[in-house]
């Protein structure tokens, strides 16, 4: 479903990329809106979304607290084709980063590749660009399970965060050893991927969607994130704020040293 690949500049500076492919039983125009539309966007992808569309227009997506930037838009080709760009912070580190879209399609059928490149070749990226592979793997899943189950409702989610600095490994096992709650989970997982990813559509809320992550802090270098996002749509929508205060719950006895940095 993803991949990381490798490419140059025209400086002959290596980069790396990580991508995503899934195909979405909805046609290329419905897919190009859910891509392109602010209230479209928060029905899967960011918390909040802000759109002014066109060849010159940009895209703005944020997860509350400090995630939340203006992605200027390289190509606007409906219903082919949508690039945005953006800067990427990783500690001191920037890097310049741009995220493609390419939509094929037939018999009401789509499938959407996306790339998101720009990562410098350095180890100091690893984790971010492993994330990102990641969260494609998530992300793409989500629009797909909005268009063929919920399509045109709205969403509910919670993004719930727990800082702790101990190496990931740790934390993951900590998080999922007997007792905590979270290995009597419910649902059909469609990822697991230790010590970084567990996603599946959830059975409670029901149909909605889990994503429990460890990942890097992004100004704490010598911090790790765990993370947990619970979403559904229609009727379950109302069974959110419930299911994220158990998380929240859980959270805070598994890592009470922790800090709570909840969206």
């Amino acid at each position: 479903m993803s991949e990381e690949t490798q490419a140059r500049t025209s400086s002959g500076e290596e980069i790396r990329s990580a991508s995503g492919e899934i195909e979405i039983d909805a046609p290329p125009e419905r897919v190009w809106r859910a891509l392109t539309e602010a209230a479209e966007l928060e029905r899967w992808f960011p918390l909040e979304a802000k759109v002014e569309p066109g060849p010159d227009g940009r895209i703005w997506m944020g997860w509350g607290n400090e995630f939340g930037a203006w992605s200027p838009v390289e190509v606007w080709d409906p219903p082919h084709h949508l690039r945005i760009s953006w800067t990427l912070q990783d500690g001191e580190e920037a890097s310049a980063q741009i995220t493609d879209y390419r939509l094929e399609g037939g018999d009401g059928r789509t499938v959407l590749r996306v790339v998101t490149s720009g990562f410098p070749d350095g180890a100091e990226w690893d984790d971010m660009v492993e994330g990102t592979r990641l969260g494609w793997v998530f992300e793409l899943r989500q629009l797909k399970h909005y268009l063929e189950h919920h399509d045109g409702e709205d969403r509910a989610a919670a993004y719930l965060r727990r800082r702790v600095r101990i190496p990931r490994s740790d934390a993951w096992d900590r998080l999922f050893r007997p007792g905590t709650g979270v290995e009597t989970l419910a649902g059909s997982v469609f990822d697991r991927t230790p010590p970084w990813q567990l996603a599946l559509v959830s059975a409670e809320p029901p149909q909605g969607m889990i994503r429990i992550t460890v990942d890097p802090s992004h100004d704490d270098p010598e911090a790790r994130d765990v993370a947990v996002f619970v979403a559904a749509w229609g009727q379950a929508a109302e069974q959110v704020p419930e299911v994220a205060e158990t998380w929240r719950r859980r959270l805070g006895q598994v890592f009470p040293e922790g800090q709570a940095l909840d969206a």
